[in-house]
């Protein structure tokens, strides 16, 4: 007898998944109630089949990961590590192992208990692949080994700051045996979230998913691409969605939104976010090497006015490496008082900083701050950053077939982004954004400014962009994995930032929901990876 072919049970499970809520409508038909139509939620992620809601791959979304999986542990409302999927844990060996215990009662969608045993095997699936490597902890973890039904260990070769990692949705949200065939074969996403998979449009457009607990409404979930573009407010107008969540880095136009809460038809919900727009310096070469200049710059700085001209007044002026809703990280100085030193004539400097992609919030911010600094007196080159070339390869599907790249294509983007950043190091000054809560602040600190491969801590000459004091203490923040006891390096690290004007923070961006009158019960979060749809529901008129 033929094996079947992964297509085809990729399509019986869909028909069983479209099967699983005709029944479902049809148990409420009988119990005397009629059925409800889907609420429909717009969240950003590029389009695609029920394949894509896998944590162990890159695509799908991550807001929509999120209603499906948990991770071990994630943060909280105050930004600190909270638990998750895991209970409690204990911080073992000083640092060099971690043991965790399960929620008591935790279950997949399909019934099955979530054990430690199926844990250590989904670690066992991800742990050591290359493509996993941006995450520190993939290269510091030796093994997880089962202590009983419901613990487990994670052993790393060193003292290592392993929660903050695990609160990444990808790789780590916890996948269910039950969503992959007795080949291994990934078939349907399982998780413990707060909502279940139903089934899947034939396009990939719209998934449909359905309350864990409760006897919710179903979510129509379509997604859209991500960009500072006007479709969700014009899908919201046209009636083809009720609702659309923002997530990480969401750059609507400030003139919609004012359009859009205007119209007494829909709702503009806002809340702090955590990611922090910042401006960084080349600190190797150029006029930016001097602290004198960078402080001149940093003391031309009015955030104010940059929240109100980029943002429409929806961000917080922020003055600190973490936003201002993460509460426990220390505070910066605020507004630097330029050098009085003569030696810093901002007429003599020019000052080139790197813009993003087209209309983007880094160009704009780019632009502004540009003009900011030339009424400080600095002369200033915007430099424009184009889009990468289509690289001339080709791929093949899985049946051989040679397609060309596209937009979409990881090639392509990979690309883009090589040669943003290429134009960008060669700049004075660079406009970024940090991730945001979960990967704030301790992720995000070490990815910007922790050690890499080959870098000397000891060089007198910095790598652009971080000074080697800075470079130290942060890799001391790497190597202890009790957040409490990080507190005094992390004044430290502030402080540093602070005197020697490493970077500039500028403001924290709202998060942004969007609604008709007719839905209500969206939490907006600190965490902007994060949705909580769980209270979501009609309006009674």
């Amino acid at each position: 007898m033929p094996t079947p072919s992964p297509l085809a049970c990729a399509a019986a499970a869909l028909l069983l998944g479209l099967t699983a809520a005709t029944q479902q409508t049809a148990d409420r038909q009988d119990a005397g109630s009629p059925p409800e139509p889907p609420i429909r939620v717009m969240l950003r992620a590029r389009n695609g089949g029920a394949d894509r809601l896998n944590p162990l791959r890159y695509i799908g979304g991550f807001e929509t990961k999120t209603l499906l999986f948990e991770t071990l542990v994630r943060r909280g409302e105050d930004g600190r590590l909270a638990p998750g999927l895991a209970s409690r844990w204990e911080i073992l060996d000083e640092g060099r192992a971690v043991r965790f215990e399960l929620r008591d009662g935790a279950r997949f969608h399909d019934g099955r208990p979530v054990t430690a045993d199926i844990v250590r095997t989904h670690f066992r699936r991800w742990i050591g692949l290359p493509e996993h490597d941006w995450l520190a902890c993939n290269q510091r973890i030796t093994d997880v080994t089962v202590d009983s039904e419901r613990e487990f260990t994670v052993h790393l070769d060193r003292p290592y700051a392993l929660l903050g990692d695990l609160c990444a949705i990808n790789p780590c949200a916890i996948l269910g045996p039950g969503a992959r065939d007795w080949e291994g074969e990934f078939q349907r996403p399982v998780g413990t979230g707060p909502f279940r998979f139903v089934a899947a449009s034939d396009d990939g457009g719209r998934w449909q998913l359905a309350p864990t607990a409760g006897d919710g409404p179903l979510l129509e979930i379509t997604l859209t691409a991500r960009g500072r573009d006007t479709v969700p407010i014009e899908a919201l107008r046209a009636g083809r969605i009720d609702a659309f969540v923002g997530g990480w880095d969401e750059d609507l136009p400030a003139a919609e939104l004012d359009a859009l809460a205007a119209d007494e038809r829909f709702v503009v919900e806002t809340a702090p976010g955590s990611s922090v727009a910042y401006m960084s310096f080349r600190l190797d070469d150029g006029p930016t090497a001097d602290v004198g200049v960078r402080r001149r710059i940093a003391a031309a700085i009015d955030r104010d006015r940059l929240v109100a001209e980029v943002e429409g007044g929806r961000a917080e002026p922020c003055t600190a490496w973490a936003a201002p809703s993460v509460g426990f990280w220390p505070r910066g100085r605020g507004r630097i008082r330029p050098p009085e030193s003569a030696a810093v004539d901002a007429g003599a400097i020019t000052l080139r900083i790197a813009a993003g992609r087209a209309d983007s919030r880094t160009a704009r911010l780019a632009r502004a701050i540009a003009a900011q600094l030339e009424h400080a007196g600095f002369v200033v080159e915007v430099t424009a950053q184009p889009g990468a070339r289509l690289p001339q390869a080709t791929g093949a599907d899985g049946v051989g077939t040679v397609r060309p790249l596209d937009e979409e294509s990881g090639e392509v983007r990979r690309a883009r982004g090589e040669e943003i950043r290429r134009r960008a190091e060669a700049a004075d000054l660079r406009i970024q954004i940090t991730h945001g809560v979960p990967y704030d602040p301790q992720r995000s600190l070490a990815a910007r400014f922790g050690p890499r491969a080959g870098d000397n801590p000891d060089s007198p000459r910095p790598r652009g962009g971080v000074d080697p004091e800075l470079m130290q203490l942060v890799a001391a923040t790497m190597s202890q994995p009790d957040e409490l006891a990080r507190g005094p390096l992390y004044a430290a690290i502030q402080a540093r930032l602070d005197r020697e004007a490493l970077i500039v923070p500028l403001y924290a961006p709202n998060r942004v929901a969007l609604r008709t009158r007719d839905v209500d019960g969206i939490e907006l979060g600190i965490d902007v990876y994060r949705v909580d749809l769980t209270g979501l529901h009609r309006v009674s008129r």
